[in-house]
Protein backbone atom coordinates (compact mmCIF):
# COMPACT_ATOMS: atom_id res chain seq x y z
CA UNK A 1 0.00 0.00 0.00
CA UNK A 2 1.51 3.22 -1.04
CA UNK A 3 0.67 5.27 1.63
CA UNK A 4 2.26 2.76 4.63
CA UNK A 5 5.44 3.20 5.60
CA UNK A 6 7.62 2.24 8.91
CA UNK A 7 7.28 5.90 9.59
CA UNK A 8 3.26 6.36 9.17
CA UNK A 9 3.25 3.08 11.33
CA UNK A 10 5.60 4.31 13.83
CA UNK A 11 3.83 7.93 14.17
CA UNK A 12 0.37 6.20 14.26
CA UNK A 13 1.79 3.62 17.39
CA UNK A 14 3.22 7.05 19.29
CA UNK A 15 0.08 8.63 18.95
CA UNK A 16 -1.97 5.80 21.02
CA UNK A 17 0.78 6.27 23.26
CA UNK A 18 -0.04 9.64 23.99
CA UNK A 19 -3.70 9.28 23.59
CA UNK A 20 -3.51 6.15 26.15
CA UNK A 21 -1.71 7.92 28.71
CA UNK A 22 -3.89 10.96 28.36
CA UNK A 23 -6.97 8.74 29.32
CA UNK A 24 -5.07 7.29 31.91
CA UNK A 25 -4.91 10.59 33.61
CA UNK A 26 -8.10 11.19 32.91
CA UNK A 27 -9.29 8.41 35.00
CA UNK A 28 -6.57 9.33 37.70
CA UNK A 29 -8.03 12.92 37.68
CA UNK A 30 -8.96 13.95 41.41
CA UNK A 31 -7.99 17.18 43.76
CA UNK A 32 -4.32 16.95 43.35
CA UNK A 33 -1.26 18.85 45.60
CA UNK A 34 2.08 19.03 44.03
CA UNK A 35 5.53 19.79 46.48
CA UNK A 36 6.85 23.11 44.96
CA UNK A 37 3.80 24.14 42.91
CA UNK A 38 0.53 23.74 45.57
CA UNK A 39 -2.47 22.75 45.02
CA UNK A 40 -4.32 22.10 41.77
CA UNK A 41 -8.07 21.35 41.32
CA UNK A 42 -9.77 17.93 39.61
CA UNK A 43 -11.77 20.25 37.07
CA UNK A 44 -7.60 21.31 36.06
CA UNK A 45 -6.53 18.49 36.23
CA UNK A 46 -9.39 16.89 33.18
CA UNK A 47 -8.25 19.94 31.36
CA UNK A 48 -5.11 18.43 31.18
CA UNK A 49 -5.83 15.33 30.77
CA UNK A 50 -8.02 15.22 28.12
CA UNK A 51 -5.93 18.22 26.01
CA UNK A 52 -3.29 15.33 26.39
CA UNK A 53 -5.44 12.67 25.07
CA UNK A 54 -7.18 14.65 22.13
CA UNK A 55 -3.21 15.97 20.78
CA UNK A 56 -2.77 11.94 21.19
CA UNK A 57 -5.89 11.21 19.25
CA UNK A 58 -5.34 14.29 16.72
CA UNK A 59 -1.78 13.21 15.77
CA UNK A 60 -3.47 9.40 15.37
CA UNK A 61 -5.62 10.73 13.15
CA UNK A 62 -3.31 13.01 11.14
CA UNK A 63 -1.30 10.01 10.57
CA UNK A 64 -4.08 7.55 9.02
CA UNK A 65 -5.20 10.95 6.84
CA UNK A 66 -1.96 10.73 5.58
CA UNK A 67 -2.20 7.10 4.79
CA UNK A 68 -5.27 6.92 3.70
CA UNK A 69 -4.41 9.83 0.87
CA UNK A 70 -0.98 9.49 0.06
CA UNK A 71 -1.41 11.31 -2.99
CA UNK A 72 -4.00 14.39 -2.19
CA UNK A 73 -3.36 17.41 -4.18
CA UNK A 74 -4.80 19.81 -2.01
CA UNK A 75 -1.61 22.22 -1.16
CA UNK A 76 -3.18 24.72 0.97
CA UNK A 77 -5.31 21.72 3.45
CA UNK A 78 -1.93 19.76 2.75
CA UNK A 79 0.08 23.27 4.26
CA UNK A 80 -2.61 23.51 7.14
CA UNK A 81 -2.78 19.84 8.30
CA UNK A 82 1.05 19.62 8.33
CA UNK A 83 0.89 23.00 10.67
CA UNK A 84 -1.53 21.69 12.70
CA UNK A 85 0.43 18.12 13.49
CA UNK A 86 3.83 20.10 13.77
CA UNK A 87 2.11 22.46 16.63
CA UNK A 88 0.80 19.51 18.19
CA UNK A 89 3.62 17.20 18.46
CA UNK A 90 5.87 20.11 19.33
CA UNK A 91 2.87 20.54 22.10
CA UNK A 92 4.12 16.98 23.52
CA UNK A 93 7.39 17.97 23.72
CA UNK A 94 7.36 21.00 25.49
CA UNK A 95 4.53 19.44 27.51
CA UNK A 96 7.32 17.00 28.47
CA UNK A 97 10.33 19.51 29.22
CA UNK A 98 7.54 21.57 31.60
CA UNK A 99 6.27 18.35 33.37
CA UNK A 100 10.15 17.08 33.89
CA UNK A 101 11.46 20.48 35.12
CA UNK A 102 8.62 21.14 37.34
CA UNK A 103 7.78 17.82 38.83
CA UNK A 104 7.91 17.50 42.43
CA UNK A 105 5.85 14.51 44.75
CA UNK A 106 2.71 13.83 44.05
CA UNK A 107 -0.61 13.29 45.82
CA UNK A 108 -4.08 12.82 44.38
CA UNK A 109 -7.05 12.01 46.46
CA UNK A 110 -8.73 9.03 46.32
CA UNK A 111 -5.50 7.30 44.62
CA UNK A 112 -2.30 8.14 46.62
CA UNK A 113 1.25 9.65 46.85
CA UNK A 114 3.23 9.72 43.40
CA UNK A 115 7.46 9.90 43.78
CA UNK A 116 8.75 12.69 42.29
CA UNK A 117 11.42 10.15 39.60
CA UNK A 118 7.96 8.46 38.23
CA UNK A 119 6.93 11.93 37.40
CA UNK A 120 9.57 13.50 35.76
CA UNK A 121 9.93 9.71 33.64
CA UNK A 122 6.49 10.59 32.42
CA UNK A 123 7.96 13.83 31.71
CA UNK A 124 11.01 12.80 29.99
CA UNK A 125 9.10 10.07 27.37
CA UNK A 126 6.44 12.68 26.40
CA UNK A 127 9.49 14.46 25.31
CA UNK A 128 11.01 11.55 23.97
CA UNK A 129 7.81 10.96 21.90
CA UNK A 130 7.22 14.00 21.07
CA UNK A 131 10.71 14.82 19.37
CA UNK A 132 10.39 11.59 17.48
CA UNK A 133 7.11 12.38 16.31
CA UNK A 134 8.16 15.15 14.68
CA UNK A 135 10.94 13.52 12.96
CA UNK A 136 8.48 10.86 11.50
CA UNK A 137 6.32 13.74 10.43
CA UNK A 138 9.25 15.57 9.11
CA UNK A 139 10.01 12.74 7.08
CA UNK A 140 7.26 11.27 6.15
CA UNK A 141 7.40 10.92 3.10
CA UNK A 142 11.26 10.00 2.61
CA UNK A 143 12.67 6.48 2.56
CA UNK A 144 15.40 6.10 3.87
CA UNK A 145 18.32 3.50 2.57
CA UNK A 146 17.91 1.50 5.36
CA UNK A 147 14.90 1.97 7.92
CA UNK A 148 16.45 -0.31 10.76
CA UNK A 149 19.69 1.98 11.17
CA UNK A 150 17.50 4.72 10.74
CA UNK A 151 15.12 3.73 13.30
CA UNK A 152 17.87 2.54 15.98
CA UNK A 153 19.85 5.89 15.11
CA UNK A 154 17.11 8.10 16.19
CA UNK A 155 15.91 5.77 19.06
CA UNK A 156 19.12 5.86 20.21
CA UNK A 157 19.49 9.62 19.98
CA UNK A 158 16.68 10.47 21.86
CA UNK A 159 16.99 8.32 24.69
CA UNK A 160 20.09 10.34 25.24
CA UNK A 161 18.17 13.83 25.00
CA UNK A 162 15.66 11.88 27.69
CA UNK A 163 17.82 10.99 30.20
CA UNK A 164 19.65 13.86 30.30
CA UNK A 165 16.04 15.52 30.73
CA UNK A 166 15.60 13.49 33.27
CA UNK A 167 18.91 13.57 34.98
CA UNK A 168 18.07 17.74 35.46
CA UNK A 169 14.85 16.95 36.49
CA UNK A 170 15.58 14.81 39.47
CA UNK A 171 18.93 16.78 40.07
CA UNK A 172 17.81 18.36 43.61
CA UNK A 173 16.78 15.36 45.14
CA UNK A 174 19.20 12.99 44.36
CA UNK A 175 23.28 12.42 45.25
CA UNK A 176 26.12 10.05 45.37
CA UNK A 177 27.00 8.28 48.75
CA UNK A 178 30.59 8.62 49.39
CA UNK A 179 31.37 11.02 46.96
CA UNK A 180 31.73 14.69 47.96
CA UNK A 181 31.58 17.56 45.09
CA UNK A 182 28.19 16.40 43.05
CA UNK A 183 26.21 18.82 44.64
CA UNK A 184 22.61 19.79 42.71
CA UNK A 185 24.37 21.66 40.33
CA UNK A 186 26.93 19.10 38.78
CA UNK A 187 23.91 16.56 38.36
CA UNK A 188 21.49 19.66 36.39
CA UNK A 189 24.62 21.07 34.56
CA UNK A 190 25.26 17.70 33.18
CA UNK A 191 21.76 16.79 32.39
CA UNK A 192 21.33 20.26 30.37
CA UNK A 193 24.59 19.51 28.25
CA UNK A 194 23.75 15.71 27.93
CA UNK A 195 20.34 16.75 26.84
CA UNK A 196 21.99 19.04 24.28
CA UNK A 197 24.18 16.52 22.74
CA UNK A 198 21.57 14.27 22.27
CA UNK A 199 19.07 16.53 20.82
CA UNK A 200 22.57 18.01 18.46
CA UNK A 201 22.59 13.94 17.70
CA UNK A 202 18.93 13.37 17.00
CA UNK A 203 19.42 16.74 14.84
CA UNK A 204 22.39 15.05 12.53
CA UNK A 205 20.18 12.31 12.21
CA UNK A 206 16.86 14.19 10.84
CA UNK A 207 19.55 16.37 8.43
CA UNK A 208 20.48 13.60 6.77
CA UNK A 209 17.48 12.48 4.96
CA UNK A 210 15.55 16.65 5.42
CA UNK A 211 14.02 17.24 2.22
CA UNK A 212 14.90 20.58 1.90
CA UNK A 213 18.21 20.44 3.99
CA UNK A 214 20.01 17.22 2.51
CA UNK A 215 20.20 18.25 -1.15
CA UNK A 216 22.20 21.19 -0.09
CA UNK A 217 24.56 19.77 1.88
CA UNK A 218 25.44 16.87 0.00
CA UNK A 219 29.27 16.55 0.85
CA UNK A 220 28.79 17.25 4.70
CA UNK A 221 26.30 14.61 4.98
CA UNK A 222 27.46 12.45 2.70
CA UNK A 223 31.28 12.80 3.47
CA UNK A 224 33.66 12.34 6.09
CA UNK A 225 32.73 15.71 8.33
CA UNK A 226 29.54 14.39 8.64
CA UNK A 227 30.85 10.92 10.32
CA UNK A 228 33.43 13.14 12.23
CA UNK A 229 30.62 15.71 13.44
CA UNK A 230 28.89 12.38 14.44
CA UNK A 231 32.13 10.64 16.48
CA UNK A 232 32.19 13.68 18.63
CA UNK A 233 28.80 14.25 19.44
CA UNK A 234 29.12 10.39 20.60
CA UNK A 235 32.55 10.24 21.76
CA UNK A 236 31.81 13.00 24.00
CA UNK A 237 28.87 11.16 25.74
CA UNK A 238 31.04 8.05 25.90
CA UNK A 239 33.78 10.30 27.55
CA UNK A 240 31.83 11.57 29.67
CA UNK A 241 30.72 8.20 31.22
CA UNK A 242 34.09 7.02 31.12
CA UNK A 243 35.20 9.85 33.56
CA UNK A 244 31.76 8.92 35.79
CA UNK A 245 33.02 5.13 36.40
CA UNK A 246 35.35 6.90 38.85
CA UNK A 247 33.28 8.14 40.51
CA UNK A 248 30.12 5.65 40.40
CA UNK A 249 28.02 4.29 43.33
CA UNK A 250 25.02 4.07 45.09
CA UNK A 251 22.59 6.55 45.12
CA UNK A 252 20.48 8.61 47.58
CA UNK A 253 17.35 9.51 46.30
CA UNK A 254 15.27 12.08 48.60
CA UNK A 255 11.67 9.81 49.69
CA UNK A 256 12.68 7.12 47.49
CA UNK A 257 15.90 5.83 49.55
CA UNK A 258 18.65 4.60 47.81
CA UNK A 259 19.81 2.79 44.30
CA UNK A 260 21.71 -0.42 44.49
CA UNK A 261 25.02 0.03 42.76
CA UNK A 262 25.35 -2.02 40.46
CA UNK A 263 21.97 -0.22 39.00
CA UNK A 264 24.05 3.11 38.84
CA UNK A 265 26.67 0.84 36.69
CA UNK A 266 24.04 -0.13 34.01
CA UNK A 267 22.69 2.68 33.77
CA UNK A 268 26.30 4.90 32.86
CA UNK A 269 27.27 1.75 30.80
CA UNK A 270 24.22 2.14 29.06
CA UNK A 271 24.48 5.66 28.31
CA UNK A 272 28.04 5.31 27.53
CA UNK A 273 26.89 2.22 24.59
CA UNK A 274 24.36 4.63 23.04
CA UNK A 275 27.34 7.47 22.49
CA UNK A 276 29.20 4.89 20.88
CA UNK A 277 26.69 3.57 18.92
CA UNK A 278 25.86 6.73 17.34
CA UNK A 279 28.91 7.09 14.60
CA UNK A 280 28.75 3.36 14.22
CA UNK A 281 25.40 3.48 13.02
CA UNK A 282 25.88 6.64 11.33
CA UNK A 283 28.78 4.89 9.27
CA UNK A 284 26.48 1.81 7.81
CA UNK A 285 23.25 4.06 7.45
CA UNK A 286 23.27 3.64 3.96
CA UNK A 287 24.00 0.25 3.77
CA UNK A 288 21.27 -1.56 1.79
CA UNK A 289 18.62 -3.74 3.94
CA UNK A 290 20.21 -7.19 2.50
CA UNK A 291 21.13 -10.41 3.05
CA UNK A 292 24.76 -8.53 2.80
CA UNK A 293 23.47 -6.24 5.52
CA UNK A 294 24.12 -8.56 8.86
CA UNK A 295 27.97 -8.77 7.99
CA UNK A 296 28.21 -5.14 8.60
CA UNK A 297 25.70 -4.75 11.21
CA UNK A 298 27.03 -7.61 13.70
CA UNK A 299 30.72 -6.91 14.08
CA UNK A 300 29.46 -3.40 15.11
CA UNK A 301 27.28 -4.77 17.79
CA UNK A 302 29.64 -7.35 18.68
CA UNK A 303 31.95 -4.35 19.44
CA UNK A 304 29.68 -2.26 21.30
CA UNK A 305 28.98 -4.76 23.45
CA UNK A 306 32.50 -5.47 24.58
CA UNK A 307 33.01 -2.00 24.70
CA UNK A 308 29.88 -1.99 27.08
CA UNK A 309 31.67 -4.65 29.03
CA UNK A 310 34.52 -3.09 29.37
CA UNK A 311 32.81 0.28 31.18
CA UNK A 312 31.10 -1.60 33.25
CA UNK A 313 33.55 -3.41 34.95
CA UNK A 314 35.73 -0.27 35.04
CA UNK A 315 32.59 1.33 36.83
CA UNK A 316 31.83 -2.05 38.99
CA UNK A 317 35.65 -2.57 39.86
CA UNK A 318 35.63 -3.01 43.60
CA UNK A 319 38.22 -5.18 45.83
CA UNK A 320 37.48 -9.24 44.54
CA UNK A 321 38.11 -11.96 45.75
CA UNK A 322 38.81 -15.03 43.60
CA UNK A 323 38.55 -18.44 44.74
CA UNK A 324 41.93 -20.72 44.31
CA UNK A 325 43.44 -17.53 43.67
CA UNK A 326 42.92 -14.59 46.51
CA UNK A 327 42.26 -11.32 46.27
CA UNK A 328 42.57 -8.70 43.43
CA UNK A 329 42.58 -5.02 44.49
CA UNK A 330 40.14 -2.94 42.77
CA UNK A 331 42.95 -1.08 40.52
CA UNK A 332 43.85 -4.40 39.29
CA UNK A 333 39.71 -4.55 38.52
CA UNK A 334 39.65 -1.58 36.95
CA UNK A 335 42.65 -2.12 34.71
CA UNK A 336 41.06 -5.16 33.15
CA UNK A 337 38.14 -3.31 32.33
CA UNK A 338 40.34 -0.32 30.68
CA UNK A 339 42.50 -3.29 28.45
CA UNK A 340 38.85 -4.74 26.98
CA UNK A 341 37.69 -0.64 26.56
CA UNK A 342 40.82 0.19 25.12
CA UNK A 343 41.15 -2.97 22.37
CA UNK A 344 37.52 -2.38 21.24
CA UNK A 345 38.40 1.23 20.52
CA UNK A 346 40.90 0.02 18.74
CA UNK A 347 38.91 -2.24 16.86
CA UNK A 348 36.19 0.12 16.41
CA UNK A 349 38.14 3.04 15.43
CA UNK A 350 40.57 0.66 13.06
CA UNK A 351 37.04 -0.35 11.15
CA UNK A 352 35.52 3.00 11.26
CA UNK A 353 38.38 4.48 9.01
CA UNK A 354 39.38 1.22 6.95
CA UNK A 355 37.20 2.22 4.52
CA UNK A 356 38.18 5.74 4.07
CA UNK A 357 38.99 6.48 -0.02
CA UNK A 358 42.03 8.41 1.11
CA UNK A 359 44.42 5.62 2.51
CA UNK A 360 46.73 3.84 0.53
CA UNK A 361 48.41 0.78 0.77
CA UNK A 362 50.05 0.52 3.89
CA UNK A 363 48.15 2.78 5.92
CA UNK A 364 44.67 0.35 5.16
CA UNK A 365 47.23 -2.38 5.95
CA UNK A 366 48.10 -1.11 9.50
CA UNK A 367 43.90 -0.12 10.24
CA UNK A 368 43.00 -4.12 9.08
CA UNK A 369 46.27 -5.57 11.12
CA UNK A 370 45.13 -3.01 14.29
CA UNK A 371 41.48 -4.57 13.93
CA UNK A 372 42.38 -8.09 13.84
CA UNK A 373 44.99 -8.22 16.50
CA UNK A 374 43.02 -6.29 19.27
CA UNK A 375 40.07 -8.45 18.44
CA UNK A 376 42.07 -11.82 18.38
CA UNK A 377 42.95 -10.60 21.68
CA UNK A 378 39.57 -10.24 23.32
CA UNK A 379 38.98 -13.75 22.21
CA UNK A 380 42.10 -15.00 24.00
CA UNK A 381 41.01 -13.14 26.72
CA UNK A 382 37.61 -15.02 26.43
CA UNK A 383 39.33 -18.25 26.29
CA UNK A 384 41.38 -17.54 29.39
CA UNK A 385 38.19 -16.40 31.62
CA UNK A 386 36.54 -19.70 30.50
CA UNK A 387 39.70 -21.78 31.78
CA UNK A 388 40.08 -19.76 35.34
CA UNK A 389 36.30 -19.94 35.69
CA UNK A 390 35.58 -19.66 39.64
CA UNK A 391 33.58 -18.83 41.85
CA UNK A 392 34.36 -14.96 42.86
CA UNK A 393 33.07 -12.31 45.05
CA UNK A 394 33.17 -8.55 44.20
CA UNK A 395 32.42 -6.24 47.50
CA UNK A 396 30.17 -3.70 47.31
CA UNK A 397 27.95 -5.94 44.86
CA UNK A 398 27.90 -9.57 45.96
CA UNK A 399 29.29 -13.37 44.55
CA UNK A 400 29.37 -14.30 41.25
CA UNK A 401 28.40 -18.01 40.40
CA UNK A 402 31.79 -19.73 38.32
CA UNK A 403 28.71 -20.41 35.51
CA UNK A 404 28.23 -17.11 35.48
CA UNK A 405 32.15 -16.00 34.63
CA UNK A 406 32.41 -19.16 32.33
CA UNK A 407 29.02 -17.55 30.47
CA UNK A 408 31.17 -14.12 30.58
CA UNK A 409 34.40 -15.63 29.09
CA UNK A 410 32.12 -17.33 26.55
CA UNK A 411 30.63 -14.68 25.27
CA UNK A 412 33.72 -12.65 24.54
CA UNK A 413 35.16 -15.45 22.36
CA UNK A 414 31.93 -15.73 20.58
CA UNK A 415 31.89 -12.04 20.42
CA UNK A 416 35.15 -12.21 18.91
CA UNK A 417 34.42 -14.84 16.71
CA UNK A 418 31.39 -12.80 14.67
CA UNK A 419 33.22 -9.67 14.44
CA UNK A 420 36.71 -11.52 12.91
CA UNK A 421 34.14 -13.85 10.43
CA UNK A 422 31.82 -11.06 9.35
CA UNK A 423 34.45 -8.66 9.31
CA UNK A 424 36.21 -10.75 6.52
CA UNK A 425 33.53 -10.74 4.51
CA UNK A 426 33.23 -6.87 3.79
CA UNK A 427 33.96 -4.84 1.23
CA UNK A 428 37.45 -3.23 1.06
CA UNK A 429 39.34 -6.26 3.34
CA UNK A 430 41.82 -7.37 0.99
CA UNK A 431 42.19 -11.54 -0.11
CA UNK A 432 44.85 -11.73 2.48
CA UNK A 433 43.01 -10.22 5.10
CA UNK A 434 40.24 -12.19 4.65
CA UNK A 435 42.02 -15.20 5.04
CA UNK A 436 43.50 -13.99 8.41
CA UNK A 437 40.35 -13.38 9.91
CA UNK A 438 38.74 -16.10 8.89
CA UNK A 439 41.30 -18.71 10.01
CA UNK A 440 41.28 -16.67 13.39
CA UNK A 441 37.94 -16.72 14.13
CA UNK A 442 38.23 -20.58 13.17
CA UNK A 443 40.74 -21.61 15.28
CA UNK A 444 38.94 -19.68 18.24
CA UNK A 445 36.19 -21.32 17.64
CA UNK A 446 38.29 -24.66 17.39
CA UNK A 447 39.40 -23.80 20.93
CA UNK A 448 36.28 -23.36 22.79
CA UNK A 449 35.03 -26.59 23.72
CA UNK A 450 38.64 -27.08 24.69
CA UNK A 451 38.80 -25.20 27.07
CA UNK A 452 34.99 -25.37 28.67
CA UNK A 453 36.11 -28.68 29.19
CA UNK A 454 39.18 -28.04 30.70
Amino acid sequence: MKGVSNRTLSGILLGWAIAFEGFFALSLADVTRIDGVGTIMASTFQLAAVQLAVLGVFITAVWAFTMAFPDLERPILIRLLSLFAYLGMGLVAVEGIAIAVLAGDVFITDFGGVGKKWIVLVGGQLFGIGIISLRLWRLRSIRSENWLTDSFGQIAAALIAVEGLVAYGIAGTTRVIGVTGFQESTISNGGLVLMTLGLLTFILWTLAYDPWLAPKLPKFLNGWPSLVAMTVLGGTIAAGCVFATFYVGAVAVDGVGSVIKVVVVAGVSQLFALGLIAPVLWKVRKEPLDRHYPKVFLPTFALSMLAFEGVFAMALAANTYIEGLGTILERTFRLAGVQLLVLSMIAIIAWLVSTHPGLSKWPRRITSSAFLVATAFIALEGLAVILMAVNIRIDDFSGVGEKYVLLGGLQMALLSIITMFCWARTKGVTGRFKLAGTAAAAFVLLLLPIAILL
